[in-house]
């Protein structure tokens, strides 16, 4: 029999992008970030919000007729997949990001740890491409399989290789097939949603304080 993943850990990967984006908001030298990355960013950002919101509602709906399970699983395909091309779209924002934080005192850590994970070259970064799985439900509709690839537990300094990339894929399998599993669910969602939503707040006031129309109007400024 299949172990079960709790509830609450669904989507736990939206928070490590999360984690990541903040590392880039907490670089002092905003005024030195490249806009119209930023800018990119913010709307893939925003992209992933709106495939929270839909993946929220498909778990919890509750139609006046019941929806056959070959519907559900096709609905799940659907919103889970839509959320994965979400996902592997911020990502390769995530190192131009990065370049731009300065390399000593504090910064040095927040770069050394994005670079680790975020260069197209570390074995986190292709491991994701390659293996990250949003998930799919089970043909009888009871079971969300998804493969995720959390980040370091440590911060490293190094570039995280493949083998140990390969070594920190994690497979995850989600009761789905009850509605108070479904709402549980949901409610996982939305709590990688409300996350989501504060960074992008964050994210906002920066280019509200910092970034002017002519920043985006020139995409090879500084």
């Amino acid at each position: 029999m299949t172990e079960l993943t709790p509830a609450d850990a669904f989507l736990s990967e939206v928070h490590e992008i999360n984690s990541l984006i903040d590392d880039i908001l907490s670089c002092p030298r905003k005024s030195n970030w490249h806009w119209p990355s930023f800018y990119l960013l913010y709307v893939d950002v925003d992209r992933l919000a709106m495939a929270l919101m839909r993946t929220e509602h498909f778990f919890m709906a509750q139609p006046v007729a019941a929806p056959t399970t070959e519907e559900l699983v096709d609905g799940a395909r659907a919103v889970l997949g839509e959320l994965g091309k979400r996902q592997r779209a911020i990502v390769p924002w995530l190192y131009p990001m990065s370049r731009r934080i300065a390399c000593e005192g504090k910064d040095s850590a927040l770069h050394a740890r994005l670079d680790a994970h975020v260069h197209p070259k570390s074995g986190w970064y292709q491991t994701f491409f390659a293996a990250y799985a949003p998930g799919t439900l089970s043909a009888d509709g009871k079971v969300v399989a998804r493969t995720i690839l959390p980040l370091c537990a440590a911060p490293p300094f190094e570039r995280i290789d493949h083998d140990t990339a390969q070594c920190m894929l994690r497979t995850q399998a989600f009761a789905a097939g009850t509605p108070e599993e479904r709402a549980a669910l949901a409610d996982a969602t939305r709590q990688a949603a409300v996350a989501l939503g504060a960074i992008a707040g964050r994210m906002q006031a920066y280019l509200s304080a910092y970034c002017t129309l002519d920043d985006l109007f020139h995409p090879c400024s500084a």
